[in-house]
Protein backbone atom coordinates (compact mmCIF):
# COMPACT_ATOMS: atom_id res chain seq x y z
CA UNK A 1 0.00 0.00 0.00
CA UNK A 2 1.36 3.52 -1.00
CA UNK A 3 2.27 6.06 1.68
CA UNK A 4 0.48 8.44 0.50
CA UNK A 5 -2.62 6.46 0.80
CA UNK A 6 -2.86 7.39 4.22
CA UNK A 7 -3.52 10.44 4.00
CA UNK A 8 -5.71 11.22 1.51
CA UNK A 9 -7.25 14.10 3.22
CA UNK A 10 -6.18 16.77 5.54
CA UNK A 11 -5.62 16.08 8.93
CA UNK A 12 -8.32 16.78 11.41
CA UNK A 13 -8.06 20.30 13.50
CA UNK A 14 -5.03 21.06 14.65
CA UNK A 15 -5.35 21.75 18.62
CA UNK A 16 -5.45 24.88 19.79
CA UNK A 17 -2.98 24.54 23.42
CA UNK A 18 0.03 23.09 20.52
CA UNK A 19 2.28 26.07 21.70
CA UNK A 20 2.99 25.83 24.74
CA UNK A 21 5.42 28.99 25.20
CA UNK A 22 3.78 31.75 23.40
CA UNK A 23 7.33 34.36 24.35
CA UNK A 24 9.12 31.78 21.67
CA UNK A 25 9.65 34.42 18.94
CA UNK A 26 9.38 32.30 16.12
CA UNK A 27 5.81 31.62 16.77
CA UNK A 28 5.16 35.71 16.63
CA UNK A 29 3.53 37.70 13.44
CA UNK A 30 2.47 36.06 10.16
CA UNK A 31 -0.87 33.74 9.70
CA UNK A 32 -2.68 32.33 12.20
CA UNK A 33 -1.10 28.90 12.63
CA UNK A 34 -4.25 26.89 13.80
CA UNK A 35 -6.53 28.69 10.72
CA UNK A 36 -8.19 26.12 8.35
CA UNK A 37 -6.15 27.37 5.25
CA UNK A 38 -2.67 26.98 6.70
CA UNK A 39 -3.59 23.64 8.20
CA UNK A 40 -4.62 22.60 4.32
CA UNK A 41 -1.12 24.16 2.94
CA UNK A 42 0.60 22.55 5.18
CA UNK A 43 -1.11 19.58 4.56
CA UNK A 44 -1.16 19.88 0.71
CA UNK A 45 2.74 20.53 0.98
CA UNK A 46 3.16 17.24 3.10
CA UNK A 47 1.21 14.94 0.60
CA UNK A 48 3.01 16.41 -2.03
CA UNK A 49 6.16 15.60 -0.34
CA UNK A 50 5.17 12.46 0.35
CA UNK A 51 4.83 11.67 -2.99
CA UNK A 52 7.95 13.25 -3.96
CA UNK A 53 10.10 11.12 -1.42
CA UNK A 54 8.39 8.13 -2.95
CA UNK A 55 10.99 8.76 -6.37
CA UNK A 56 14.06 8.83 -4.03
CA UNK A 57 13.03 6.51 -0.88
CA UNK A 58 16.26 4.42 1.22
CA UNK A 59 15.57 0.48 0.24
CA UNK A 60 16.60 -2.71 2.52
CA UNK A 61 16.14 -5.44 1.24
CA UNK A 62 14.00 -3.89 -1.62
CA UNK A 63 11.90 -2.43 1.07
CA UNK A 64 11.72 1.34 2.71
CA UNK A 65 13.94 0.94 5.90
CA UNK A 66 11.83 2.32 8.42
CA UNK A 67 14.05 3.80 10.84
CA UNK A 68 16.08 5.55 7.85
CA UNK A 69 12.58 7.18 6.13
CA UNK A 70 11.37 8.31 9.93
CA UNK A 71 14.84 10.11 10.42
CA UNK A 72 14.82 11.65 7.09
CA UNK A 73 11.45 13.38 7.36
CA UNK A 74 12.28 14.37 11.37
CA UNK A 75 15.66 15.81 10.32
CA UNK A 76 13.76 18.11 7.49
CA UNK A 77 11.23 19.43 9.82
CA UNK A 78 14.29 19.91 12.72
CA UNK A 79 15.91 21.32 9.87
CA UNK A 80 13.09 23.37 8.53
CA UNK A 81 12.92 24.96 12.24
CA UNK A 82 16.52 25.74 11.81
CA UNK A 83 16.15 28.05 9.61
CA UNK A 84 12.91 30.09 10.65
CA UNK A 85 15.52 31.30 13.56
CA UNK A 86 17.16 33.04 10.64
CA UNK A 87 20.94 32.63 11.53
CA UNK A 88 23.79 33.71 9.45
CA UNK A 89 24.80 31.94 6.64
CA UNK A 90 28.04 31.91 7.58
CA UNK A 91 28.65 28.80 9.35
CA UNK A 92 30.34 25.60 7.91
CA UNK A 93 27.67 22.72 6.78
CA UNK A 94 27.27 19.92 9.81
CA UNK A 95 28.76 22.73 12.62
CA UNK A 96 26.34 22.13 15.68
CA UNK A 97 24.06 24.95 16.81
CA UNK A 98 23.68 25.25 20.70
CA UNK A 99 20.22 27.36 20.94
CA UNK A 100 17.89 28.34 23.84
CA UNK A 101 15.18 28.98 20.82
CA UNK A 102 15.47 25.43 19.30
CA UNK A 103 15.14 23.77 22.74
CA UNK A 104 11.83 25.36 23.15
CA UNK A 105 10.54 25.33 19.68
CA UNK A 106 11.38 21.55 19.06
CA UNK A 107 9.19 20.22 22.17
CA UNK A 108 6.08 21.97 20.22
CA UNK A 109 6.78 20.41 16.74
CA UNK A 110 6.76 16.60 19.03
CA UNK A 111 3.63 17.82 20.42
CA UNK A 112 1.81 17.66 17.30
CA UNK A 113 3.29 14.41 16.13
CA UNK A 114 2.13 13.03 19.30
CA UNK A 115 -1.47 14.73 18.68
CA UNK A 116 -1.48 13.04 15.17
CA UNK A 117 -0.36 9.94 16.44
CA UNK A 118 -3.42 10.09 19.18
CA UNK A 119 -5.75 10.79 16.28
CA UNK A 120 -4.80 7.48 14.69
CA UNK A 121 -5.15 5.14 17.91
CA UNK A 122 -1.87 5.53 19.39
CA UNK A 123 -0.53 7.75 22.29
CA UNK A 124 2.94 7.88 21.94
CA UNK A 125 4.26 9.52 24.91
CA UNK A 126 2.42 7.00 27.41
CA UNK A 127 5.87 5.61 27.58
CA UNK A 128 9.06 6.90 28.13
CA UNK A 129 11.19 8.44 24.85
CA UNK A 130 13.24 5.52 23.94
CA UNK A 131 17.08 6.53 22.76
CA UNK A 132 18.72 3.10 22.02
CA UNK A 133 17.68 2.06 18.94
CA UNK A 134 17.70 -2.02 18.08
CA UNK A 135 20.89 -2.35 14.68
CA UNK A 136 18.18 -3.12 12.98
CA UNK A 137 16.33 0.23 13.34
CA UNK A 138 19.14 2.74 13.60
CA UNK A 139 19.06 5.39 10.83
CA UNK A 140 21.40 4.51 7.99
CA UNK A 141 21.91 7.88 6.50
CA UNK A 142 23.86 11.04 8.67
CA UNK A 143 22.31 14.35 9.03
CA UNK A 144 24.36 15.64 6.43
CA UNK A 145 23.72 12.99 3.96
CA UNK A 146 19.90 13.60 4.28
CA UNK A 147 20.19 17.68 4.07
CA UNK A 148 22.60 16.88 0.93
CA UNK A 149 19.89 14.77 -0.77
CA UNK A 150 16.01 16.01 0.08
CA UNK A 151 16.74 19.59 1.86
CA UNK A 152 16.48 21.41 -1.56
CA UNK A 153 13.61 20.20 -3.00
CA UNK A 154 11.84 19.95 0.40
CA UNK A 155 11.51 23.48 1.03
CA UNK A 156 10.71 24.33 -3.06
CA UNK A 157 7.76 22.13 -1.81
CA UNK A 158 7.35 24.29 1.16
CA UNK A 159 7.54 27.38 -0.62
CA UNK A 160 5.23 26.17 -3.86
CA UNK A 161 2.02 25.75 -0.67
CA UNK A 162 3.10 29.06 0.42
CA UNK A 163 4.68 28.09 4.13
CA UNK A 164 7.42 29.94 5.46
CA UNK A 165 10.28 27.77 7.39
CA UNK A 166 8.27 27.62 10.47
CA UNK A 167 5.08 26.19 8.93
CA UNK A 168 7.39 24.40 6.72
CA UNK A 169 8.90 22.54 10.49
CA UNK A 170 4.71 21.46 11.07
CA UNK A 171 4.44 20.30 7.74
CA UNK A 172 7.33 17.89 8.61
CA UNK A 173 5.61 16.57 11.82
CA UNK A 174 2.91 15.52 9.52
CA UNK A 175 5.06 13.76 6.80
CA UNK A 176 6.94 11.76 10.46
CA UNK A 177 3.01 11.27 11.40
CA UNK A 178 2.56 9.44 7.93
CA UNK A 179 5.57 7.42 7.55
CA UNK A 180 5.13 6.35 10.94
CA UNK A 181 1.59 5.39 10.50
CA UNK A 182 2.82 3.16 7.33
CA UNK A 183 5.69 1.70 9.03
CA UNK A 184 3.62 1.14 12.68
CA UNK A 185 0.44 0.10 11.06
CA UNK A 186 0.29 -1.49 8.13
CA UNK A 187 4.18 -2.82 7.21
CA UNK A 188 4.63 -3.50 11.11
CA UNK A 189 8.37 -3.34 10.81
CA UNK A 190 8.92 -1.18 13.35
CA UNK A 191 8.21 -0.23 17.36
CA UNK A 192 5.81 2.45 17.56
CA UNK A 193 8.05 3.79 20.40
CA UNK A 194 11.35 3.29 19.18
CA UNK A 195 9.54 5.24 16.00
CA UNK A 196 9.16 7.89 18.21
CA UNK A 197 12.33 7.92 19.55
CA UNK A 198 14.12 8.25 15.73
CA UNK A 199 11.60 11.14 15.17
CA UNK A 200 12.49 12.92 18.74
CA UNK A 201 16.19 12.11 17.92
CA UNK A 202 15.85 13.48 14.10
CA UNK A 203 14.53 16.64 14.96
CA UNK A 204 16.96 18.02 17.52
CA UNK A 205 19.44 16.82 15.25
CA UNK A 206 17.98 19.01 11.96
CA UNK A 207 17.45 21.62 14.30
CA UNK A 208 20.47 21.85 15.92
CA UNK A 209 23.27 21.16 12.16
CA UNK A 210 24.09 24.04 10.36
CA UNK A 211 22.44 22.44 6.74
CA UNK A 212 24.47 23.47 3.13
CA UNK A 213 23.34 26.87 1.63
CA UNK A 214 19.96 25.49 -0.07
CA UNK A 215 21.41 27.39 -3.21
CA UNK A 216 24.66 25.88 -4.88
CA UNK A 217 25.69 29.60 -5.56
CA UNK A 218 25.54 30.51 -1.84
CA UNK A 219 28.51 31.52 -0.19
CA UNK A 220 31.57 28.70 0.76
CA UNK A 221 32.83 27.42 3.77
CA UNK A 222 33.00 29.98 6.91
CA UNK A 223 34.52 29.98 10.20
CA UNK A 224 33.39 26.97 12.33
CA UNK A 225 30.42 27.95 14.89
CA UNK A 226 32.96 27.28 17.71
CA UNK A 227 35.70 29.41 16.35
CA UNK A 228 35.26 32.30 18.89
CA UNK A 229 34.71 30.04 21.59
CA UNK A 230 38.05 28.39 21.01
CA UNK A 231 39.67 31.48 22.66
CA UNK A 232 37.92 31.50 25.92
CA UNK A 233 38.92 28.95 28.66
CA UNK A 234 37.61 25.47 28.84
CA UNK A 235 34.95 26.35 31.71
CA UNK A 236 33.37 28.64 29.75
CA UNK A 237 32.75 26.66 26.86
CA UNK A 238 31.12 24.16 28.90
CA UNK A 239 29.06 26.20 30.93
CA UNK A 240 27.63 27.76 27.86
CA UNK A 241 27.41 24.43 26.25
CA UNK A 242 25.48 23.38 29.67
CA UNK A 243 23.32 26.33 29.89
CA UNK A 244 22.21 25.59 25.87
CA UNK A 245 21.60 21.51 26.78
CA UNK A 246 19.23 22.43 29.34
CA UNK A 247 15.28 22.94 28.57
CA UNK A 248 12.13 22.26 29.99
CA UNK A 249 10.00 24.29 32.72
CA UNK A 250 8.98 23.05 36.19
CA UNK A 251 10.22 23.72 39.71
CA UNK A 252 12.82 20.30 39.31
CA UNK A 253 15.43 19.26 37.72
CA UNK A 254 15.00 15.45 35.95
CA UNK A 255 18.28 13.39 35.90
CA UNK A 256 18.77 9.70 34.20
CA UNK A 257 19.38 8.29 30.95
CA UNK A 258 18.66 11.40 28.69
CA UNK A 259 15.80 10.23 26.87
CA UNK A 260 13.95 8.60 30.00
CA UNK A 261 15.03 11.79 32.31
CA UNK A 262 13.67 13.77 28.91
CA UNK A 263 10.44 11.76 28.40
CA UNK A 264 9.57 12.08 32.18
CA UNK A 265 10.29 16.21 32.22
CA UNK A 266 7.83 16.23 29.26
CA UNK A 267 4.86 14.28 30.65
CA UNK A 268 5.37 15.34 34.13
CA UNK A 269 6.99 19.02 34.17
CA UNK A 270 10.73 19.59 34.86
CA UNK A 271 14.22 20.99 33.37
CA UNK A 272 16.24 18.00 31.69
CA UNK A 273 19.91 18.03 29.96
CA UNK A 274 20.00 16.75 26.05
CA UNK A 275 23.05 16.99 24.85
CA UNK A 276 23.19 17.41 20.69
CA UNK A 277 25.30 13.87 19.66
CA UNK A 278 27.64 15.99 17.94
CA UNK A 279 28.95 18.35 20.80
CA UNK A 280 29.54 14.69 22.56
CA UNK A 281 31.70 13.02 19.26
CA UNK A 282 33.34 16.54 19.11
CA UNK A 283 34.71 16.44 23.21
CA UNK A 284 35.75 13.01 22.70
CA UNK A 285 37.42 13.78 19.64
CA UNK A 286 39.18 16.18 21.88
CA UNK A 287 39.65 14.31 24.68
CA UNK A 288 37.17 16.37 27.05
CA UNK A 289 35.83 14.65 29.77
CA UNK A 290 31.79 14.85 27.94
CA UNK A 291 30.55 14.82 31.97
CA UNK A 292 31.57 17.86 32.72
CA UNK A 293 28.87 19.27 31.00
CA UNK A 294 26.45 17.46 33.11
CA UNK A 295 28.04 18.68 36.26
CA UNK A 296 27.94 22.10 34.97
CA UNK A 297 24.29 22.13 34.53
CA UNK A 298 23.38 20.29 37.86
CA UNK A 299 25.70 23.14 39.14
CA UNK A 300 24.00 26.01 37.40
CA UNK A 301 20.35 24.66 38.43
CA UNK A 302 21.15 24.08 42.06
CA UNK A 303 22.96 27.79 41.65
CA UNK A 304 19.26 29.32 40.62
CA UNK A 305 17.96 27.19 43.74
CA UNK A 306 15.69 25.08 42.08
CA UNK A 307 13.51 23.18 44.66
CA UNK A 308 13.97 19.43 43.77
CA UNK A 309 16.35 17.04 41.46
CA UNK A 310 14.84 13.68 41.01
CA UNK A 311 16.61 10.97 39.44
CA UNK A 312 14.35 8.66 37.37
CA UNK A 313 14.89 5.04 35.64
CA UNK A 314 16.37 3.47 38.33
CA UNK A 315 16.59 3.14 41.92
CA UNK A 316 19.43 5.21 43.63
CA UNK A 317 20.42 3.01 46.08
CA UNK A 318 20.81 -0.01 44.04
CA UNK A 319 23.18 1.27 41.41
CA UNK A 320 25.30 2.44 44.11
CA UNK A 321 25.20 -1.21 45.19
CA UNK A 322 26.16 -2.33 41.23
CA UNK A 323 29.09 0.21 40.84
CA UNK A 324 30.66 0.02 44.59
CA UNK A 325 34.76 -0.47 44.20
CA UNK A 326 34.19 0.49 40.09
CA UNK A 327 36.52 3.50 38.67
CA UNK A 328 33.92 6.49 38.77
CA UNK A 329 35.36 7.32 35.13
CA UNK A 330 33.98 4.41 33.59
CA UNK A 331 30.19 4.79 34.40
CA UNK A 332 27.48 5.60 32.50
CA UNK A 333 26.78 9.52 32.39
CA UNK A 334 23.86 8.79 34.28
CA UNK A 335 25.06 6.61 37.03
CA UNK A 336 28.08 9.74 37.37
CA UNK A 337 25.32 11.95 37.77
CA UNK A 338 24.32 10.65 41.04
CA UNK A 339 27.62 9.52 41.98
CA UNK A 340 28.61 13.90 41.13
CA UNK A 341 25.38 14.53 43.71
CA UNK A 342 25.78 11.95 46.11
CA UNK A 343 29.95 13.88 46.76
CA UNK A 344 28.52 17.32 45.97
CA UNK A 345 24.57 17.93 47.23
CA UNK A 346 25.26 18.62 50.81
CA UNK A 347 27.67 21.42 50.00
CA UNK A 348 24.72 23.18 47.23
CA UNK A 349 22.41 23.17 50.16
CA UNK A 350 20.49 20.18 49.46
CA UNK A 351 19.23 16.57 50.94
CA UNK A 352 19.00 13.27 49.48
CA UNK A 353 15.40 11.53 49.98
CA UNK A 354 15.55 8.47 48.44
CA UNK A 355 15.74 9.06 44.19
CA UNK A 356 15.49 13.08 44.92
CA UNK A 357 17.28 15.69 46.28
CA UNK A 358 15.36 18.48 47.91
CA UNK A 359 16.92 21.83 48.27
CA UNK A 360 16.99 22.95 52.14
Amino acid sequence: MPLSDFFKKSPKQEPVQIPQKESVTPYTGGESFLSPEMQKKRSNAALEFVKVFKEKIPLAGGKPHAGTVLSIAARLAGSSLYHSLNYKNDLTPGSVVLSNEVNEAWPQLMNLFAFYCKQNGLDVMSKPLITKFPEQDKPRMSVEQVLAKYQAQYHEIMKKHGLDDLNGARAGMIICSIFFEYHCKAARDIDPFVATGIVAIGVVEGAKTAPPPLKPEGPGPAPKLQSNAQSDPLLDLLTSIAKNSTDGTGNRLVIGEEMTAMGEALRNGGRYILVHPQVLNQLKTNNVDVFLIYAAAMRMEAASRIPQIDFVGARVDELMQQWSGKPEDQAPIHIRQVLWLMNNAKNLGYERRGDSWISK
